[in-house]
């Protein structure tokens, strides 16, 4: 039932005058919730609030799929001034970037340089870049473009992998063996939330669980990192007590939460000790990324539905 009604909002966030009444009101319908501000410095109160309580951030500057080389160079110069504006707030600029916003659907040649000289400016600040995974058009290219950035020495840059995609083991695999050293490799596990033809994913959600689980474990006997970023509490339970069976240290094992949703769960992680990273969207282009959230859960629509009637 969840993917179904996944799939019909998904569906429906497409459609002109839902996605015109969205961004129009936004703002007040739920979306701050889930968007930390339009801009870093907008941001800045939430960030500084997530540190203090313990937990770590990974900035999102929110766009995707430009259709001009100006529009992506554009967008690279938005992260960049994010990257230099954390690291003058005293945030160590660990930020997370599509593929897409930066042009890989256009060039591969200008996302690599853009992405390899972001990557090289966060790392120089005391941070790192995370590249994003996006729908499965584009999974070949960004495991390629991150396989380039490594190339280009920036050995702190990492990747994602979507548990819900059949390919997935095989695209691990590939990582592990591109890798400068697995021992410090950094991946970045998420169940999947695009809309994606059937033959791709996996159909049920304890066949993605089950996905999950061997991935990370996998990663971690290659000595990985594993940044578990899901909410599912049952996945965050078991990943917890694999880490304590098999005596990982800690850096091997890092929790990562979304802006918003959950912050419970998040208080809790943080209070038994575990590292916690909260993924925080910060931009005007945010309609694409409210949407997800919106089709994640039902309750996440309700925030909406409320904001709407009072």
């Amino acid at each position: 039932m969840l993917t179904l009604y996944r799939r019909s909002l998904l569906g429906l966030a497409d459609v002109a005058p839902v996605k015109r009444l969205i961004q129009r009101h936004g703002w007040r319908l739920g979306a701050r919730r889930f968007i930390a501000g339009e801009n870093p410095e907008e941001a800045l109160p939430a960030l500084v609030e997530l540190r203090a309580s313990g937990r770590q951030v990974i900035v999102d500057v929110l766009g995707e799929y430009v259709t001009s080389p100006a529009a992506a160079r554009a967008m690279a110069t938005d992260v960049g001034a994010t990257i230099a504006t954390l690291a003058r707030a005293g945030i160590a600029p660990v930020v997370s970037v599509k593929p897409s916003q930066v042009g890989l659907a256009l060039d591969a040649d200008l996302a690599a340089e853009q992405v390899l000289s972001l990557a090289h400016q966060a790392e120089t600040a005391g941070g790192k870049l995370a590249l994003d995974m996006e729908d499965a058009r584009y999974v070949d290219a960004t495991l390629r473009l991150l396989e380039r950035t490594w190339q280009g020495g920036a050995r702190r840059a990492s990747g994602v992998l979507q548990a819900y995609l059949h390919r997935t083991p095989a695209d691990l695999e590939a990582l592990l063996a591109a890798s400068p050293d697995p021992s410090t490799m950094e991946v970045r596990l998420v169940k999947g939330a695009y809309a994606e033809r059937p033959a791709l994913t996996l159909s049920d959600m304890a066949a993605i669980r089950r996905a999950f689980t061997d991935l990370a474990e996998r990663a971690w006997r290659a000595g990985a990192q594993v940044n578990v970023a899901t909410h599912d509490e049952r996945l965050i339970l078991e990943a917890a007590a694999f880490a304590r069976g098999a005596a990982l240290p800690a850096a091997k094992l890092e929790f990562q939460l979304l802006y918003g949703v959950k912050p419970k769960l998040q208080r809790t992680l943080v209070d038994a000790g575990h590292p916690v990273r909260i993924y925080v969207p910060v931009g005007r282009d945010w309609y694409g990324y409210f949407s997800r959230r919106l089709a994640e859960r039902p309750a996440n629509l309700a925030l909406v539905v409320r904001g709407m009637f009072g």
